[in-house]
C-alpha cells in the first residue's frame, strides 16, 4: 500500500516542523560560532578548536555505513531512527550541565568531556544519516525535496534568529560559563521538541525483501558504487569543499583576536548568519526543484570564494557581519543542495549504499580537514591559511563545474515511477 496525497502533505509539515526544531537546536550550540568560543573560553588552542569541526565532520561520516547496513534491515525506516535519535539530542542537554556545574572549577575537563559529548551526538547523527535520508526519500515527493529540505532550514533559520538573539543576552547578562549554560539548555528542548515531530511520519513498508548482510559483505559491495562515474566525481568534489570550508569555525576566533571584537558580538554573527541562511533557503530550494540542484552547489562554492576573498581584506566590524551573510547562503546551499542532489543521485533500490558510501570515504577527509586549518593557522597566521583556501577553492570549483554532471538531466535517476 503506497502513500497517498494527504500522506505526504502530511508528512511534508511534520518532518519539515521537526527539521526546523533540529536547526534552532543546532543554533543554540552552533559547531560554527558558540561551541569554538566556549572552547577558547575553556582555555582550547587553535588545535583543539580544530577539533569541533573534526569530530564532528567524523561524526557525520564513519558511521553512516553502519547506519546504512542497519537501515537495509527495517522495511519502516522511521523505526530504525526513533531507536537511534536520542543519542543525537540528549548530549546537549549534559553539555548545559557542565557548564552549569563543571566549567568554573574543572575547564579542561569540561573542554574534554564537551569533545565527547559532541562526539556521541554527532556519531549518533552520522549513524541516522542513511536511514533518516532514505525515509525522507519515501515519505516525501521527489518533486518536492528541494523544496522540503529549504523550508526545514528556513524556518530552522527563522527561529534561529530568535534563538540567536537570546543566545546574545545569555552571553552578555551572565558570566561565563553560565552564559553558555542557558544556550546549551535552550539546545536541548529544542531538540526534544523536534523528536516529537519526527515521531508522527507516516511510512509505509518497503516491499522488498529485508536482506541481511555482513558488515565485511556490505563494505566489500561499496566498490559498486563507485563504478558509477558521476558518483565517483561528485564525492571527489565534496572532499575538495570539505577543505575549502575548514575555515568557517576559524572566523569567530579570528574576528575576536585580530580586532578585539567582544564575545557577545558572536551572537549578533549568528543572527546574521540565519537572517542569511533563511532566505536564501526559501529561494534556493524551489529554484533546485525546477533547475537541478547542481546550480545551487555552485551557488554555494562561489560564496566560498567571496568570503575568503572578504576574510582577508576585512578591515572592520562589517567585513564579518557580510562574511556570515555568505556563510549563511553556502550553509542553505550545501545543506539543501547536497541532501536532494544525493537523493537525485542514488538509484532507490541502494540508495541506502550509496548514502553510506560516499560519508565513509569523505570521512578521514572531513577529520583532517579543520585539524590541518587549525595547525596551518598555528603555525603560519590566519591569512596564510585563508589564502591557501582561497586558490583550492578555485580548483574546487573548476573540477565541480568541468567533471560533475547533474543528475536532473536523466530522468532515470529521479525515481519517481517509486510514487506513481
Amino acid at each position: 500500500m503506497s502513500l497517498r496525497e494527504k500522506d505526504y502533505s502530511w508528512n511534508f509539515i511534520v518532518n519539515a516542523i521537526d527539521n526546523a526544531f533540529f536547526n534552532l537546536g543546532m543554533t543554540f550550540g552552533s559547531i560554527q560560532t558558540l561551541l569554538p568560543l566556549f572552547a577558547k573560553n575553556l582555555g582550547a588552542g587553535n588545535l583543539e578548536i580544530g577539533l569541533i569541526p573534526a569530530i564532528a565532520n567524523l561524526g557525520w561520516a564513519i558511521p553512516a555505513i553502519l547506519g546504512a547496513r542497519a537501515s537495509e534491515r527495517y522495511k519502516r525506516k522511521i523505526e530504525l531512527v526513533l531507536k537511534v535519535t536520542m543519542g543525537e539530542r540528549l548530549p546537549y542537554l549534559f553539555m548545559s550541565f557542565i557548564a552549569f556545574f563543571l566549567a568554573s572549577p574543572f575547564p579542561k575537563l569540561s573542554l574534554y568531556l564537551s569533545l565527547f559529548l559532541l562526539a556521541i551526538a554527532t556519531f549518533s547523527m552520522g549513524f541516522l544519516g542513511p536511514p533518516w535520508m532514505s525515509m525522507i526519500s519515501k515519505v516525501i515527493h521527489p518533486s518536492k525535496r528541494g523544496t522540503f529540505f529549504a523550508m526545514g532550514n528556513g524556518l530552522g533559520a527563522i527561529m534561529g534568529i530568535g534563538g540567536a538573539f537570546l543566545a546574545r543576552y545569555f552571553l552578555s547578562t551572565y558570566q561565563f560559563p553560565i552564559n553558555f549554560g542557558y544556550s546549551f539548555l535552550c539546545a536541548g528542548i529544542a531538540l526534544l521538541i523536534s523528536f516529537v515531530f519526527l515521531s508522527l511520519t507516516r511510512e509505509e513498508p518497503d516491499e522488498n525483501e529485508v536482506q541481511d548482510t555482513s558488515l565485511t559483505e556490505y563494505i566489500k559491495s561499496i566498490k559498486i558504487v563507485f563504478k558509477d562515474k558521476n558518483f565517483r566525481n561528485y564525492t571527489i568534489s565534496r572532499i575538495l569543499n570539505t577543505f575549502s570550508l575548514s575555515f568557517i569555525s576559524f572566523v569567530s576566533v579570528f574576528s575576536v583576536k585580530q580586532f578585539k571584537i567582544p564575545d557577545k558580538i558572536v551572537a549578533d554573527f549568528t543572527g546574521i548568519l540565519l537572517i542569511s541562511q533563511a532566505l536564501s533557503s526559501f529561494i534556493i530550494g524551489p529554484i533546485g526543484d525546477k533547475f537541478g540542484h547542481k546550480i545551487t552547489l555552485l551557488l554555494g562554492r562561489i560564496s566560498t570564494l567571496i568570503s575568503l576573498i572578504l576574510l582577508l581584506t576585512a578591515n572592520n566590524i562589517i567585513s564579518f557581519y557580510t562574511v556570515y551573510i555568505f556563510i549563511g547562503i553556502i550553509n542553505s546551499a550545501f545543506y539543501v543542495g547536497d541532501l536532494a542532489f544525493i537523493l537525485d543521485l542514488s538509484p532507490s533500490q541502494r540508495r541506502e549504499l550509496y548514502l553510506g558510501s560516499i560519508n565513509l570515504i569523505f570521512a578521514p577527509f572531513s577529520f583532517i580537514a579543520p585539524i590541518l586549518a587549525g595547525k596551518i593557522a598555528d603555525t603560519k597566521g590566519y591569512y596564510f591559511l585563508f589564502h591557501c583556501l582561497l586558490i583550492l577553492g578555485i580548483i574546487n570549483i573548476l573540477y565541480f563545474v568541468y567533471k560533475v554532471e547533474d543528475p536532473k538531466k536523466n530522468v532515470k535517476n529521479i525515481n519517481n515511477s517509486d510514487f506513481n
